[in-house]
Order: structure tokens, then C-alpha cells, then sequence
């Protein structure tokens, strides 16, 4: 129920240094309120590894080292020729106060790290592929850190290998002795523990962030707020911990993997209640949550797997490398630094990963365009069918049923409107890339253009042959 564990890096490392006679555009600058210098991206994937600083709003923005000095010099005291000065000292290489001027007002005034009366009213941020949206707040930073406190403890090597022991344990009795029979013939005879096992399962998700938040904390960063939103089409719980990007890459493989072991942790208390009620329901929702920590180790969405690779290899936001991978296998593909910066290692996992989620996105994509109509059609056939249920069981005071019927139409409806939203997005997406190709020649907009309107009569075409717009 995680997508998400860790806001995403923006921004590309400016590795130029700047022409001796730059203009002077601030005279004695300072940070913008909230700018918070996170220091070396620790096990980087990249030759030189890029210094982070987070902008008030989370953004987390990638440095070179030098234009990383020069922001850390910047204290709202300091003058262009001061900072030039404790910069070169610190960098080894001389720099002008012309230079330093350069970069805080073509580098750091655009991206809202520096204020002035010049810097954007909302600065750039990014905009990821397959990204969580419409989020909410479950938990504020304040309390989620307080719950990473209190659960920091569970880290401790001897309990962390006592959980592991005792899950295996537990596993072993399950799937090779007693078996989910029982749990499933209660469910069969009663629907309305289906209402335990969602409930029981939603509290393991929720805990689930708490690990990642407790993880975050032992490592000793600040956990963000704990929330809810959509990702893809379903609703997802997320935790922010950003701040984790201060720590080594152990620290945050800690906080990666916090919510797996934390899911581990409430199986353990299940295991622990089933001894004493003999239910069977609580052993199905141990399955369940099986089930759920193999989904997040799925590293080709943004799940906590996506994350787990993406701290292995040192390279934050992988979806990013997509398009510059793809454009350096052509021989005449420009050598884009975020993919010719990274290590031999590095460079081979990251591309090996597109290799792979490149047939994954086009199947995926692509059945959901040509047989958009047809399910959609029958999602909201689905919808009414379980509104009408939902109806029928709240009419004959059978509301646990109920209460399910409800939780499946609100599912469906959210699907529909997921959907509906990445066909959108994707448009867009297109539509700006081909603007951007098209830019300034004629004969490439009308070729966009052109190339646009038979794509779109095609997939009409298409639909319509299928009759996917019949029987709505």
C-alpha cells in the first residue's frame, strides 16, 4: 500500500565553471528561508558524487561540489568577493567574485535556493514519471517522528535477528504444517470477515510507513509526515524521508527496508494473537501480507523495491535515466551527463533496469489505449452491480457486507478516475514533447501535427471496430 518511501532528487549537478566576466546580479545574497544543505549524496553512483540540498517545499536539488561551496559560503552577511575568497581556499582553484556572482543568479537564483527581489515566485520542481499524486496528510512530521522514536528501538541488532528468526519460524509452521485452509473456509462461510481481513491489512500498511519513518529516525535524519494518495489508479500510504538522503547508503537501505521488517513485526503480533483466540482469519492476513511485501519489492514502480535498487546502485530517481539511456544508444545520441557521469557498475545496473521496464511500460500503456473504452465499460458495469449489492445488503441490516460493497464501488470508482488520469497525463506528456520537437520549424509542427490527428483516427478507429463503445 506504499508507493513511495522517498521524495525524489531533482535537478542536474551544474559541473561548468563560469566565465571570469560574469555580471554581478547580488551584491550580498542569502539563502531563501527553509534551504537546508544535506551534504554529499553518500555512496553515489556517479565519478563525482553530487551534493543535495532540499528547498523548503522538499524539492531535493543535485549539485557539483563547487556550486555546492558557494551555497554553503552564502549566509546573508558575507559579500560576492568574501565568499570567492573561502571558496577558492576550499575548492583549490581560483574563483573571482564575478564567478561567484554567476553562479548564485544563473544557477541558484532560478532554482529558488537564493532570495531575491529576481527569484521565481514558485520555483521549478519536478515532475517524475509514475509518481504518487494527490496526497494527503495522515500524520504530521511532528508525530510521525514521534512514532519513529518510540519505535526506533526495534533496529537493535538482537531484536532485528530475533524477528527474523521467529518469522521464519512462524512461516515454516504456516505454509509447511498447519496450512490456510481454515482461514479460507471461514471466509467462504462468513463474507463478513472479509471486513477483519481489510481492516487488519490497512493497520499493516499504515505500520508499515511507521518503519520507514522509525528507520529514517535510527539513522539519524528527521522522518517527514506520514500520508495517503493515489498512485496509478489505487490509493497508496506514503511516508516522506527525504531527509534520509543525508545518510550513508547503509542508513538508507535501513529506511528502504524499514517498512518490509515492520510488516514482519505485525505478523509476529498476529502469530501472537492467533495462539491465544485460535481465529484462522488472522493467519489468512498473514498470507495477505506476504503477498503485499512481495508487491513492494517490485523495483519497476515506485514501490519500496524501486527504491531498495535505487540506493544500491547510488543513482536517485531511476525513471529519470530512461530518456537519457535510450538517446545514448543511438551513435549520434548526445552524451547526456546524468548517464555518462555515472560509474561502470552503476551505468550497467541502471540501464540493465530500462532494458527492462522499457517492454513493461509499452505493454502496459499500450493495452490501456487500445482497450481504453472497453474497460472502462466494464468497470462501470462493475461499479453498478456493487452499488446495487451495497444497497441491497445495507436494506437487510447486513452492513459488514455492506461496509465491503461500499469499499469495492469507492476502489472501482477510484480506478476509473485513475485511469482516466493517466491517459491524460500521458497526452500531455506527448503533446509537450512534440511542441518541444516542433518548436521554431513549420514543417516540423505540421508533421506533429499531422502525425497526431492520424494517431488519434486510428485508435478511434480501432475502438470502434471493437465495438468498445457499445453496451454502456
Amino acid at each position: 500500500m506504499t508507493a513511495g518511501a522517498t521524495e525524489v532528487a531533482a535537478g542536474r549537478p551544474a559541473f561548468a565553471v563560469p566565465p571570469a566576466d560574469a555580471p554581478s546580479p547580488v551584491e550580498v545574497p542569502r539563502l531563501a528561508d527553509g534551504v537546508e544543505l544535506l551534504g554529499e549524496y553518500q555512496g553515489s553512483g556517479y565519478r563525482q558524487p553530487p551534493s543535495l540540498v532540499r528547498r523548503p517545499d522538499g524539492q531535493v536539488i543535485q549539485m557539483s561540489p563547487l556550486l555546492y561551496l558557494v551555497t554553503s559560503r552564502i549566509d546573508g552577511v558575507r559579500d560576492a568577493e568574501t565568499i570567492a575568497t573561502l571558496v577558492s581556499a576550499d575548492h583549490g582553484r581560483a574563483l573571482t567574485a564575478d564567478q561567484v556572482c554567476y553562479l548564485i543568479g544563473e544557477k541558484l537564483l532560478p532554482l529558488g535556493i537564493v532570495a531575491d527581489q529576481g527569484a521565481p515566485v514558485t520555483p521549478p520542481t519536478a515532475s517524475p514519471l509514475l509518481t504518487l499524486r494527490a496526497r494527503g496528510t495522515l500524520l504530521p512530521a511532528r508525530a510521525a517522528g514521534l512514532a519513529g522514536e518510540l519505535l526506533r528501538s526495534l533496529f537493535w541488532w538482537p531484536v532485528v535477528t530475533a524477528v527474523v528468526l521467529a518469522i521464519g519460524a512462524v512461516d515454516y509452521w504456516l505454509f509447511a504444517v498447519h496450512g490456510l485452509g481454515g482461514g479460507i473456509r471461514q471466509v467462504l462461510c462468513n463474507p463478513a470477515d472479509l471486513v477483519i481481513v481489510l481492516g487488519l491489512s490497512l493497520a499493516s500498511a499504515v505500520f508499515h510507513e511507521c518503519g520507514h519513518a522509525a528507520g529514517c529516525h535510527f539513522g539519524g535524519a528527521r522522518p517527514g509526515r506520514i500520508g495517503v494518495g493515489i498512485y496509478l489508479v489505487w490509493p497508496a500510504f506514503f511516508t516522506d524521508v527525504t531527509d534520509s538522503y543525508r545518510l550513508s547508503r547503509a542508513g538508507r537501505l535501513r529506511t528502504d527496508l524499514g517498512g518490509l521488517y515492520f510488516n514482519a513485526v505485525f505478523m509476529l503480533a498476529l502469530a501472537g494473537i492467533y495462539t491465544a483466540t485460535a481465529d484462522q482469519v488472522l493467519l489468512l492476513v498473514i498470507a495477505v501480507t506476504h503477498l503485499e511485501m512481495l508487491e513492494q519489492l517490485l523495483p519497476f514502480v515506485r514501490f519500496d523495491g524501486y527504491y531498495i535498487l535505487s540506493d544500491l546502485t547510488g543513482v536517485p530517481d531511476l525513471f529519470a535515466r530512461v530518456a537519457p539511456i535510450l538517446k545514448s544508444a543511438f551513435p549520434a545520441g548526445r552524451r547526456d551527463p546524468r548517464v555518462s557521469g555515472l560509474r561502470r557498475g552503476a551505468r550497467i545496473a541502471v540501464t540493465g533496469w530500462v532494458l527492462c521496464i522499457i517492454p513493461l511500460l509499452t505493454f502496459a500503456l499500450g493495452y490501456l489505449l487500445l482497450y481504453y473504452p472497453k474497460v472502462n465499460r466494464a468497470l462501470w458495469r462493475s461499479a453498478s452491480q456493487q452499488a446495487h449489492l451495497t444497497t441491497t445488503a445495507a436494506a437487510g441490516h447486513r452492513y459488514a457486507m455492506a461496509a465491503l460493497g461500499a469499499f469495492d464501488v469507492a476502489l472501482v470508482a477510484l480506478s476509473l478516475a485513475g485511469s482516466l488520469y493517466i491517459v491524460t497525463g500521458l497526452a500531455r506528456r506527448v503533446t509537450a514533447a512534440a511542441l518541444g520537437w516542433s518548436a521554431g520549424g513549420h514543417g516540423r509542427r505540421l508533421l506533429a501535427a499531422t502525425g497526431g490527428i492520424a494517431a488519434l483516427t486510428a485508435l478511434a478507429a480501432f475502438w470502434t471496430v471493437q465495438g468498445q463503445f457499445a453496451g454502456w
